[in-house]
């Protein structure tokens, strides 16, 4: 049906520059997007996913593309946030698992007193803590089975780049 050719299927207006939702791209996140791509992954699940086929309109007026890459950019800058935050709290969460761990260890060996392993991390970074400059993550361990990464600051060890990246902006974010 032809009855909606010169209507914008996102604000319904009449549109007189409008572009193809199935074959035209738009430019987001520095790359090259489909139309329908953007409409597909920003619309509630609930409504019924695009159909080239169906009778509604076919394409979209400039200023909606214009809002739906932004509403596109946000909905991925949103997952990705989220994502990084996901990996934090588990680290976090292992972290605390770990020290809890060591706790309850540490009073099962005062009671039975156990051989101390000779497994003494290096210091590092500390000039960057006396003159509070920002501190980096380093990668000064040669074991693979523990912590690759220390903060410069407290010292707390991590398994990645990316979570003492975290702890540092987190934790130390006043400093």
């Amino acid at each position: 049906m032809d009855i909606f050719e010169s209507f914008c299927r996102t604000c319904g207006n009449e549109c007189l520059e409008s572009l193809s939702i199935y074959n035209e791209c738009a430019q987001v996140l520095d790359q090259m997007v489909p139309i329908a791509d953007m409409l597909a992954s920003c619309l509630p699940a609930s409504l019924p996913p695009l159909d080239p086929e169906d009778d509604y309109p076919k394409q979209i007026c400039r200023i909606c593309v214009k809002k739906l890459s932004m509403a596109y950019e946000f909905s991925h800058q949103w997952l990705g946030a989220h994502g990084e935050f996901n990996v934090a709290l588990k680290f976090e969460q292992r972290r605390r698992r770990s020290q809890a761990s060591k706790s309850q260890s540490h009073t099962q060996t005062q009671t039975h007193p156990v051989e101390p392993k000779n497994e003494q991390l290096p210091t590092v970074l500390a000039e960057a803590v006396s003159t509070k400059r920002a501190a980096t993550p380093t990668n000064e361990f040669s074991s693979d089975s523990g912590p690759a990464f220390k903060c410069g600051f407290c010292g707390e060890c991590f398994y990645t780049e990316k979570a003492c990246k975290f702890h540092l902006k987190f934790s130390h974010k006043d400093l």
